[in-house]
């Protein structure tokens, strides 16, 4: 390869690449770090930031002689120091040949932190050559600058993977994954996402089925819900994946089947039971750690912002249940920033009078010290340092305490001109996060369901707390509670494991497969009748929708999923409002008098915008969701459409099958008597303003959807988490 330009050696590792889902993660890692420069200045400040964390802090653990600097202080606040003996440098504190002078504890503990940051080092140096290729991909192969790669949308660096792929269909993959039955032409946006996510998929849908006990076992510990932590994400992680996938990614064939049921329950469980070992013996380090790390990281933040101590953030757990199947983890981080002014004022305006008539009193008393010590500084400055209040603090010091009180004293007393609206502010958290347990709804005010969403969005100090204390109950958890979950992990991935062409064995909730995993209470046309098999809260259908809206030129091939989309469309364009709102936008237009805002008001195939279609679509599927209610049951079955043979979709309409008039009558009447009761919401996505044109598919039984009719679905994401 010596010989080889940037492009020919780019072209030469897309030809010899072995393993597609490997490859394609670190597309989309190079993608989220922003290209080659930003990744290496990471790479290289994180580890200049370890060496920091492990150098600083020996130096303060071994080589300071505290007990001076006691003697010291001591000296200082005596009646009579000299002028001499007041002084004091550094270099008198200072221990020579500190590291010789470590106990032994101390002095294991410094060589594995060292063998650690040795083992990142050779890591940040193996790296820089995969990191080089990477850039040649996206440079010669892909036409994207690294300067374009912070600015260009994930779906379009899809798009031209997927044209590669056609103009080099035989050089993807060596010869030895086309023998495995993983080689096909096509690479859309749901193959990559499910060959990215292969494994995030399962993880979400054990989350979802709630197949994992993650319990502390220890009398008054056991959390609703589980207290799920960074230490203990990694644990399952290791010790779940490592164990159900090969080497290269994919699903081991031993549990497809039911053969080695036994074997393969017991050897799970080992594997739990030997990393509760492992972390019990390492707790000691990963704790000093933690500490050392933490206290650099936000004392700076805290010292400066002493009101982010009352910052908030999602746990851990409560990420992991509102994350969708092949949702990639840039657009959920935004779909979570989204919801978080929602979230935020909602906790914040819950009534907690008794705690703002503290917060008041301790806001007084501590702004009438600041207040008469400031005073004195500004009169004289030399009063701030010099001036001690007790024998050992200053007039400075308790400035900074008294600071601290009142941003958190304050925080804590509500916005008085606040309406209180918890509805309206829980809804917009539910139309972004997308969960919604059936125990919440029509409860939104109470006191249970503010606890319980509390719970999943807590104070970050409140994390940090249990990040400390998890080192210590995550042995218990993979000793006591995670071996009972064993036999139900390996019967749900024999269960839901499906082999797909061109892809592998992946999970099947990924593939969308509605003829399996449908629920017809989420507006899944038929639908499996086991309710085992399905997703709990519609995570399935509201997946669907959501990678739908995130690639709007993606069809499903399943024509059932195909259905599903093409009935909210048909719901929206029967709909009542639909129709008023063409005649309001005719009229805009007639009104403009053949201006440039008349015609930017109107709506048609041709010239609407993400945007526009987002609020149909909005509507459709609040529509198409309230039939999940008991009373509409038996209407939506009526209404659902069996799927016959192939037929070539019709030309400029919107649905995909013919679907019975009357059966859609009903279905419309009831949904318009159900937005009686739910009422509007104005929440729309409006961020998206490119016009995308989607493409006509002739195939009936995949798309089945006319382009002239279609519409976007990211609008749907607000509504999804229901209003019935």
């Amino acid at each position: 390869m010596r010989g080889l330009d940037p492009k020919e050696r780019a072209l030469w590792n897309w030809a010899n690449v072995d393993n597609l889902d490997e490859f394609l993660q670190e597309v989309y890692s190079y993608y989220i770090g922003k290209g080659i420069f930003c990744i290496a200045l990471s790479r290289a400040l994180n580890l200049l930031t370890i060496a920091f964390v492990i150098g600083f802090s020996t130096f303060l653990a071994g080589c300071v002689n505290y007990s001076k600097i006691r003697d010291y202080s001591k000296l200082r606040h005596s009646q009579k120091p000299t002028e001499s003996e007041v002084d004091l440098m550094l270099s008198d504190v200072l221990v020579d040949q500190c590291v010789s002078r470590f106990s032994g504890l101390t002095l294991l503990v410094f060589m594995t932190f060292i063998a650690f940051y040795g083992w990142q080092v050779v890591r940040f140096g193996l790296g820089l050559s995969r990191l080089v290729a990477m850039n040649n991909f996206y440079t010669h192969l892909l036409n994207i600058p690294d300067a374009e790669v912070q600015s260009i949308p994930w779906n379009e660096v899809v798009s031209r993977i997927s044209h590669l792929r056609e103009t080099h269909p035989t050089t993807s993959l060596s010869s030895s994954t086309m023998r495995a039955g993983s080689q096909g032409n096509k690479l859309d946006a749901h193959d990559v996402a499910n060959r990215i996510m292969r494994q995030e998929n399962y993880l979400i849908a054990l989350f979802n089925k709630d197949v994992l006990d993650l319990t502390i076992p220890l009398p008054g510990l056991r959390l609703r819900p589980p207290a799920l932590t960074k230490t203990l994400e990694w644990n399952l992680t290791f010790s779940l994946l490592g164990f159900l996938f090969d080497r290269r990614g994919q699903v081991r064939r031993q549990f497809i089947t039911n053969r080695n049921r036994g074997d393969l329950i017991e050897g799970l469980r080992r594997r739990f039971i030997f990393m509760a070992a492992v972390n019990a013996v390492f707790a000691p380090f990963i704790v000093v750690y933690l500490l050392l790390y933490s206290f650099f990281r936000y004392f700076e933040e805290y010292h400066k912002n002493p009101a982010s101590l009352g910052s908030r953030q999602y746990t851990q757990f409560a990420r992991w249940k509102f994350r969708e199947f092949n949702e990639l983890p840039h657009l959920f981080r935004r779909r979570c920033h989204e919801s978080y002014p929602f979230a935020q004022r909602y906790l914040d305006q819950f009534p907690k009078e008794r705690t703002a008539i503290v917060a008041r009193f301790v806001s007084f008393i501590a702004g009438s010290f600041m207040a008469v010590l400031l005073l004195a500084s500004v009169i004289d400055w030399d009063l701030v340092v010099h001036l001690y209040i007790t024998p050992q603090y200053n007039v400075l010091f308790f400035i900074t305490v008294f600071t601290a009180i009142l941003a958190v004293s304050r925080g804590l007393v509500p916005d008085e001109q606040q309406t209180f609206e918890p509805e309206v502010l829980l809804q917009g958290v539910v139309e972004r996060t997308h969960y919604l347990p059936e125990h919440w709804k029509g409860r939104f005010h109470s006191t249970e369901v503010h606890a319980d969403f509390g719970s999943l969005y807590q104070l970050k100090i409140s994390i940090f707390v249990s990040e400390l204390l998890s080192v210590i109950v995550t042995p218990f958890v993979l000793y006591k509670s995670l071996p009972k979950s064993a036999p139900a992990i390996i019967d749900f991935f024999r269960e839901f494991t499906v082999h797909v062409d061109g892809l592998g064995y992946v999970c099947s909730f990924a593939v969308f497969d509605f003829a399996r995993h449908g629920n017809v209470k989420f507006g899944a046309p038929g639908g499996y009748r086991d309710g085992r098999m399905a997703s709990k809260e519609g995570k399935m259908e509201q997946s669907l929708l959501g990678f739908r809206a995130a690639n709007p030129d993606w069809h499903p091939a399943d024509p059932v999923a195909s259905l599903f989309l093409s009935r909210v469309a048909a719901a929206e364009a029967t709909s009542p409002r639909h129709r008023q709102g063409a005649h309001a936008s005719a009229n805009g237009k007639s009104s403009g008098g053949g201006g440039g805002g008349g015609a930017a008001s109107s709506f048609t195939p041709a010239n609407s915008t993400l945007a526009q279609r987002s609020q149909l679509y909005n509507e459709a599927f609040e529509r198409s969701i309230s039939l999940a209610k008991p009373g509409n049951a038996a209407a939506l079955q009526a209404s659902a459409v069996k799927i016959g043979p192939r037929t070539h979709a019709k030309p400029k309409t919107l649905q995909a099958v013919d679907e019975d008039e009357d059966g859609l009558a009903a279905t419309t009447r009831l949904s318009e008597a159900d937005e009686e009761e739910t009422g509007e919401s104005g929440y729309a996505d409006a961020r998206f303003g490119r016009s995308t044109s989607l493409h006509h598919t002739t195939d009936g039984s995949a798309a089945g959807v006319a382009a002239g009719d279609e519409t976007s679905l990211r609008g749907l994401l607000n509504h999804i988490g229901g209003r019935w």
